[in-house]
């Protein structure tokens, strides 16, 4: 253990002590005093509110060996430590333990379903080039897996250890290349998906999926080298090759890759001394029977200036197209994010941002972190009102646009009956399902009080607009008709305020 710790918890006066620690300790172990003196390094160097925000709610728990143990509220809190505090923290172990010293995290996963669940994970930044050569995994390995992980120890795949088969939500927007991706990372180059080709709108999952292939054939150690990168470095590695004359260690290194993973196809259009070397890469890695992964933006045949030999190259395999996913999938996509940040939110808050961002997955998690953030900021409940004011910049068709009387039109027109019949009194049901869809939407897409919803279908009360907001979010719940029938109305009112 560093000498600092020691000579600083005997040294330090009951004053100076006060000043540095968050909050005063009934206890005085070892994992506490040294986390003081993390703090104490900590605070001088970021803000007073940031400090107060991201280390208050951090508590040590153990320390053995040179590790120290920390336990943060949920994943989303290990999350932006990691992001954007790693270094002070880094630094301050090294300073109180020495240059020995591991981190490791331990998470409450969810605090609203009784007891605590937590998971432990290390400390992203004290660890090698790679998760896996350092993994617990390798406690007990064997001679093979030893050398194994010291090749990967060598080797820079780029894969983010996010992307993996188990974060990626399945729908119908995303089902063929989901399925051949598992089927890819099963037999890499095995199989008659080579090469496999994803194509899509942006944010829509494409490296997610290509990735979680890499991270698959990785942990199942089919092999050894796998990379992902983007067409963009591609390109100006391979420029910067040729300026130094490195050209034949470019081509080798990428011939000697076992599943070889290109992000964004696209970008190579026009580029003809590019094309010529991805050209006889591909067919040294496709005869040797490596796995080859490519993205694009659009189908490979609507790619202006690539090569005909390219294309034809690109279609031996199988092209797999992503589409926006459907309500059903954005909404398993949101609550996905929250279980994996440990945070619960109401219905009425999940359903407005499934209905509302609808082309974009990268978007739709977006809109979680920004929510997560401002409360953690902010201290404030996640209601309807703040998460509308919240995501006003990123909700292309903010709630201020639309009018009671736009979604008035919109389900009229669905359910070919008249504005008449739906501010009536017939209780017929198609009249009588249109009422309370309109209340629905008119309370989930508009800043309208309910009175004044109940007002401008009939003169009804702000009871009777409860009632039909409730009866229509556990329809749409329960039975899969009503949720096409209300996703499809969401269509037509964004048509009409165009």
């Amino acid at each position: 253990m560093s000498k600092y710790i020691s000579g600083m918890v005997k040294n330090t006066s009951k004053t100076e002590q006060e000043n540095t620690l968050i909050q005063p300790r009934k206890k005085s172990s070892m994992e506490q005093q040294i986390w003081d003196i993390c703090l104490s390094i900590i605070k001088e160097k970021i803000n007073p509110l940031a400090f107060k925000t991201w280390f208050f709610p951090i508590k040590p728990l153990s320390f053995s060996n040179s590790e120290l143990t920390i336990e943060v509220p949920s994943q989303f809190f290990y999350e932006w430590i990691e992001e954007n505090y790693s270094s002070f923290l880094k630094q301050a172990l090294k300073e109180a333990i020495g240059p020995e010293a591991r981190l490791m995290y331990s998470i409450v996963m969810d605090k609203s379903q009784g007891q605590p669940v937590t998971i432990e994970l290390p400390h992203h930044h004290a660890m090698n080039s790679d998760f896996i050569a350092t993994s617990r995994i390798a406690e007990t390995p064997t001679k093979q897996n030893q050398e194994f992980d010291r090749n990967l120890a060598r080797f820079e795949t780029h894969l983010n250890a996010k992307y993996t088969f188990e974060t990626l939500i399945r729908g119908d927007c995303n089902s063929l290349a989901f399925a051949a991706a598992k089927a890819v990372a099963q037999s890499p180059g095995q199989n008659a998906f080579n090469p496999l080709v994803i194509y899509g709108g942006v944010g829509l999952g494409k490296t997610h999926i290509m990735q979680a292939v890499g991270n698959s054939v990785r942990e199942n150690r089919l092999s050894e080298r796998v990379l992902y990168v983007s067409s963009e470095k591609f390109a100006i590695d391979f420029v910067n090759a040729i300026q130094n004359g490195k050209i034949q260690e470019f081509s080798s290194f990428y011939r000697s890759i076992d599943v070889l993973i290109i992000d964004d196809i696209q970008f190579f259009s026009g580029k003809e001394k590019t094309q010529e070397e991805i050209f006889h890469i591909f067919n040294t890695l496709h005869q040797s029977n490596k796995q080859i992964i490519l993205s694009a933006d659009r189908p490979i045949k609507d790619i202006k200036g690539i090569e005909d030999r390219l294309i034809s190259r690109f279609n031996w395999g199988l092209s797999a197209d992503i589409q926006p996913p459907d309500y059903e999938t954005r909404k398993a996509i949101i609550l996905s994010k929250l279980q994996q940040n440990g945070v619960n939110l109401d219905e009425a808050v999940i359903e407005f941002i499934a209905t509302n961002v609808t082309e974009n997955v990268r978007e739709l998690e977006g809109c979680i972190v920004k929510l997560l953030a401002a409360k953690s900021l902010d201290n404030q409940e996640i209601d309807l009102t703040f998460t509308k004011s919240t995501l006003k910049d990123i909700i292309r068709h903010t709630t201020k646009q639309l009018t009671l009387d736009t979604i008035e039109k919109a389900v009229c027109a669905y359910f070919s009956i008249t504005p008449n019949d739906l501010k009536g009194k017939s209780k017929k049901k198609e009249i009588s399902v249109g009422r309370q869809a309109a209340m629905y939407l008119g309370k989930l897409m508009t800043d309208s009080s309910l009175k004044t919803i109940g007002l401008h279908f009939g003169g009804r009360d702000h009871s009777t607009v409860i009632h039909a907001v409730n009866t229509m979010s556990k329809k749409i719940t329960l039975e899969s008709e009503e949720r096409k029938k209300i996703e499809e109305i969401r269509k037509r009112i964004e048509i009409l305020s165009m």
